[in-house]
């Protein structure tokens, strides 16, 4: 929806009025920061009058400028943010320092204007004049700054170092926070620069790097058949072991590579293994605010939008249904429907799905919290007025081999009392398909499959969404060997050792053909 027309004009005039020359760097008198939009900025104080000839504070605040970088955010739906915030208060309140103005550096904008072009190109808007790269950022031979360096504020601070007497390897069973979550995946990855490292696959809607640890014999390669396989962790942000599971792995498949275990270095040598801890971390801090052991069913759920992200995927299973009904043979690679991007889609969503798009992925697990049962697809009802209906998918014996791969070694899932947690999942082996369970519609699995041909399942970990600190060994305990067995999957299936009978036809190519060559839809933004 566009702003009203009085703002619309404001926002225009802000985006493309030709710019005045900046004065040039003289003597200036430095005055504390005090515009509470740039408050994380790298500095606190600047000048007046700014690059811009605003000659107080209340005139920054009052111009076209300021409005159009306090809506930038919303505008774009969260892309590029709070990179083009921090990049705009560069130009609007300059850095000042012993009585001079600081420059931003031009590379920094324009590597930062070519990223975020699409966003801006999805809602049919300019580039902002005031953030142009050619005449009020300068080059690194004048002295330049980088407005961002803030933005990893605090994450790479060393994690304190183990007790004493305790080895390297030693983990610790504790909630982390944003911060050390980004710290423990970065130092885990500089132990293992052989095998590890970290990336960003995008930014949350406040924000936060949605950060990726993959691990392979040549991490940031793709190669032949090597299959590619994710695990995704906190989804919704109130269900918290599976981003703490996702920690605990990354270190250990470190740890245990480097003391020489035939198993994991087997893996690692044939499979490329990537971990995104926290694909919801906005949401986890309105959850983490309420404290572990806290069980609430909504409190941090969703984005910082307000979007639950497994339910903000494009619909692809319903017109799966309707090929099906006309007799198409086509169930994969179903293209994202037009009208899906009218809708309100979060960063994080698009951020997973450009990463689907980059990396080749042929399997997957979603970790979530609230019972104890793996399901897998479909999610969405073939009779979408059914609530639950059996709707399995043409692969529903390889889907049912995967989830049965993680709840068979998973002790508490095959534990046999009925008073267990999940116990009406009991008699059906801890396994379900999605929708026989309950329908929905958006979900994360089916577009997985329906999209790129990857086999995701959704793994529910236990009752209690945010389990207390001195439950998280026991968890990991129960679902250490699930998670190995489950992404040691595609080399067995090659194989023919996860299936009595062998492999079938229709489990084999799925897993084991390399999918380098396959393109899919470019996606806007």
């Amino acid at each position: 929806m566009r702003p009203s027309p009085p703002l619309f004009a404001m926002l225009v005039l802000a985006a493309a009025r030709p710019w005045c020359e900046p004065h040039p760097d003289a003597a200036a008198t430095c005055v504390d920061l005090q515009l509470q939009t740039c408050s994380d900025a790298s500095y606190n104080q600047t000048t007046f009058p700014t690059l811009l000839e605003h000659r107080s504070r209340v005139a920054v605040e009052s111009s076209s400028e300021y409005i159009l970088l306090s809506v930038l955010h919303h505008l774009l739906e969260g892309q590029c943010n709070p990179d083009l915030r921090l990049l705009g208060c560069a130009v609007l309140v300059p850095r000042c320092e012993g009585g001079r103005v600081r420059r931003p550096c031009r590379h920094v904008c324009e590597a930062l204007r070519d990223a975020c072009q699409p966003a801006f190109d999805a809602i049919d808007m300019a580039w902002p004049y005031f953030l142009d790269c050619g005449h009020y950022f300068v080059g690194q031979e004048e002295g330049c700054y980088n407005p961002l360096e803030k933005l990893r504020g605090g994450l790479d601070i060393v994690e304190e170092a183990p007790p004493s007497g305790y080895p390297p390897t030693f983990l610790r069973f504790t909630h982390h926070s944003y911060a050390q979550m980004v710290r423990v995946l970065k130092q885990t990855a500089a132990r293992c620069t052989h095998i590890a490292k970290t990336y960003s696959i995008g930014r949350s809607f406040d924000g936060r790097e949605l950060l990726v640890i993959e691990f392979s014999s040549l991490p940031g390669q793709h190669e032949l058949m090597e299959p590619e396989v994710k695990l995704i962790g906190n989804i919704h942000g109130n269900e918290v072991a599976g981003r703490e599971m996702l920690i605990y792995l990354a270190q250990y498949l470190c740890s245990e590579y480097l003391l020489g275990s035939a198993r994991i270095q087997r893996l690692l040598n044939t499979t490329r293994i990537h971990l995104l801890p926290s694909m919801n971390p906005d949401g986890y801090e309105v959850a983490a605010a309420e404290g572990a052991g806290y069980n609430g069913w909504t409190s941090g759920r969703q984005n910082a939008q307000s979007l639950d992200l497994n339910r903000n995927f494009p619909d692809l299973t319903s017109e799966y249904y309707r090929l099906a009904s006309a007799r198409s043979t086509r169930s994969g690679h179903i293209a994202i429907p037009q009208h899906y991007w009218w809708g309100k889609v979060a960063p994080e969503t698009k951020a997973v799905m450009k990463w689907m798009r980059t990396i080749p992925f042929v399997l997957s697990a979603s970790l979530h919290g609230g019972d104890l049962v793996v399901s897998y697809p479909f999610d969405f009802s073939k009779h979408p007025e059914e609530e639950k209906m059996f709707s399995p998918t043409p692969d529903e014996t390889m889907f049912k081999l995967l989830a049965k791969a993680y709840a068979d070694v998973h002790p508490m899932m095959m534990d046999r009392s009925e008073n267990r947690c999940g116990g009406n999942f009991l008699k059906r082996g801890s396994i379900i398909n999605g929708a026989d369970w309950y329908s929905f519609t958006g979900g994360m699995s089916d577009f997985n499959y329906l999209h790129s041909n990857c086999f995701e399942i959704t793994v529910e970990l236990g009752c209690v969404k945010f389990p207390p600190e001195e439950a998280l060994y026991t968890i990991w305990q129960h679902n250490k060997e699930p998670l190995l067995n489950f992404v040691e999957m595609p080399q067995m299936v090659t194989t023919g050792d996860c299936c009595p009978q062998g492999p079938t036809s229709s489990s084999l190519k799925p897993l084991a053909t390399p999918r380098s060559s396959r393109k899919s839809p470019s996606l806007p933004g």
